[in-house]
């Protein structure tokens, strides 16, 4: 016999039954694996992590050739469910699926647009922006998705309505080609098309899960980055991963062979499970890496009436920072990378069951609060922002992260055994700069100080979460009082949503996307100096921008 343990339960197997065999008996079963095969590795969906225990399996068959090599982090190697066996008596193997319960952030500020959806039923036929589509009498629905870098949000809505039917949410499957879009990139030129159909296959089985007839949703909405996006509709990324950086769309509309940025198909040629006829708008882009998640950002609070100037910054692995008032508007992208959602960290964790999301020093222990009611496993974003600021203040590590008597490690708790290291910080450093540069390349350029931004937007979940005034004293965000700050949280799902219930919202973002100026912060002279200086942990500079 063998140990299976799967998404934290452990299950007896027998030397030669697959993870999906010992996931069948699985508390909730196998309705956690995708698949829509006979289990035979033809549809390539069944995709697991294994985070230890990997050598315990067998080879990789020929239907995970696409997986093969694939590891980012240690052992954790990702194999198809159906294809891997258990090759050895007594081991222990570690499988997550790709519907972990994280705390993925499913809402933001709503938008305040009249309800006037382009999908309309009128005398028995659907029409999208006036056109006829389809024969149907009954309800209709539309679907507005979020695809991150590393979590999917879907929101389904009453297209008659505006009423919101269902939220689901999960981690992006495409996680087995790495944890940021380059990755990715090289990843799909490798294996194309293969990226798509994974983030296809799992949108499908979230819809199958849906509690209305799938065959009554009628609009769909994407908002997503450049890369993230075009894999979504099947299209060619490799023009994003070199210089210029730019989507094929956007090279199109520079030479004048298209008008917009924003794609357009039909569910039926993109393999959705939905009414074949079902229109699927992809968002615009704003430009290079800054995508039409940036796009669906800006459409929540650009609406004509901003006096500004306003900042906002949505952390993540790919972190967009724009800056605006009145008529102007400018841009940026900073690749960040995993590290703060707990990537490339012995430490690092996501926002899932064990991880600590709060903790302070209190008399030379650590008091911790952390997700569920196990015990705490790692540190996810806001705890590291955490532990950073507190090893400051105690003066145990120093602004290079360097830490106090040149220790390898301060300990965070014995039992089970957990620690950070000086590894850890050296990773933060890297992803905080790239944060902080973006933001204060962009007050400069636009010429104005941080005293003066009068709103500064915080998006996304790690900014749900984080305390104002520890990310301030690394220097993660600008010196801005609290009152100036709003959590605007996914703004994305939000931005997809207004687009697909408001004709206006729509038509604006895809005006706005056309007046953004981007700036590339590499191209800076003094960009990598400042690189280096904002790696420290230390607030950023109040000094009026230069």
């Amino acid at each position: 016999m063998a140990t299976l343990v799967f998404n934290g339960e452990r299950i007896e197997v027998q030397v030669g039954e697959s993870i999906f065999d010992g996931a069948d008996r699985a508390q909730g079963g196998t309705t956690e694996i995708a698949t829509s095969c006979e289990r035979d590795g033809s549809c390539k969906e069944c995709i697991v992590q294994v985070t230890r225990g990997s050598d315990a399996l067998t080879e990789y068959t020929d239907h995970e050739v696409f997986l093969e090599g694939q590891s980012h982090d240690g052992d954790q190697v990702f194999r198809l469910a159906c294809q891997a066996r258990f090759a050895q008596p007594d081991a222990v193997v570690k499988v997550e699926t790709f519907k972990r319960k994280l705390e993925i952030a499913v809402n933001g500020r709503p938008v305040s647009d009249l309800l006037e959806p382009w999908i309309i039923s009128s005398n028995g036929h659907v029409h999208c922006d006036g056109k006829q589509i389809a024969d149907h009498v009954g309800p209709l629905y539309g679907l507005a998705l979020d695809v991150g870098t590393t979590t999917v949000v879907m929101h389904v809505v009453d297209l008659e309505s505006g009423e919101l039917i269902a939220v689901q949410a999960f981690e992006n499957p495409q996680k087995y080609a790495g944890s940021n879009v380059m990755h990715r990139i090289s990843y799909d030129y490798a294996h194309p098309g293969q990226l798509h159909r994974t983030i296809i296959s799992h949108i499908n089985e979230a819809i199958r899960n849906l509690p209305i007839d799938k065959q009554t949703i009628f609009g769909i909405t994407v908002a997503g980055n450049p890369t993230v996006r075009d894999l979504f509709f099947g299209l060619d990324v490799q023009t994003i991963g070199k210089g210029p950086y730019v989507s094929q769309t956007q090279i199109d509309v520079e030479a004048g062979r298209r008008e917009t940025t924003a794609l357009w198909a039909t569910a039926e040629s993109l393999g959705l499970q939905t009414h074949p006829q079902a229109r699927v708008y992809g968002l615009p882009l704003v430009s290079n890496h800054v995508g039409a998640d940036t796009a669906a950002v800006l459409g929540t609070i650009i609406n004509g009436h901003e006096n500004g100037p306003f900042m906002v910054v949505d952390i993540g692995t790919n972190t967009e920072v724009a800056i605006g008032q009145g008529n102007r508007l400018i841009c940026a992208s900073c690749p960040a990378g995993p590290a703060f959602e707990g990537g490339q960290l012995s430490c690092g964790m996501p926002a899932s069951q064990g991880a600590i999301t709060t903790m302070r020093r209190h008399n030379g222990q650590w008091k911790l609060s952390w997700i569920g009611s196990g015990s705490a496993r790692g540190l996810c974003g806001s705890g590291l922002v955490d532990i950073l600021a507190e090893l400051r203040a105690s003066g145990e590590m120093d602004e290079l992260g360097r830490f106090q008597n040149h220790t390898a490690q301060v300990m965070i708790q014995e039992e089970p055994a957990l620690s950070f290291t000086r590894s850890d910080a050296s990773e933060l450093a890297q992803a905080k700069a790239a944060n902080a540069v973006g933001q204060w390349i962009l007050l400069r350029t636009f010429g104005i100080s941080i005293a003066q931004v009068e709103t500064f937007y915080l998006a996304g979940a790690f900014a749900n979460k984080i305390n104002l005034a520890n990310a301030r004293q690394i220097g993660l965000i600008p010196p801005i009082a609290d009152d100036r700050v709003i959590r605007i949280g996914n703004a994305s799902i939000e931005g997809a949503k207004a687009a697909l219930l408001s004709r206006t919202c729509r038509d604006r973002i895809e005006s706005l996307v056309r007046t953004v100026c981007h700036v590339e912060l590499e191209q800076e002279p003094d960009f990598f100096e400042l690189y280096v200086e904002m790696g420290h942990f230390k607030p950023m500079p109040t000094r009026q921008p230069q």
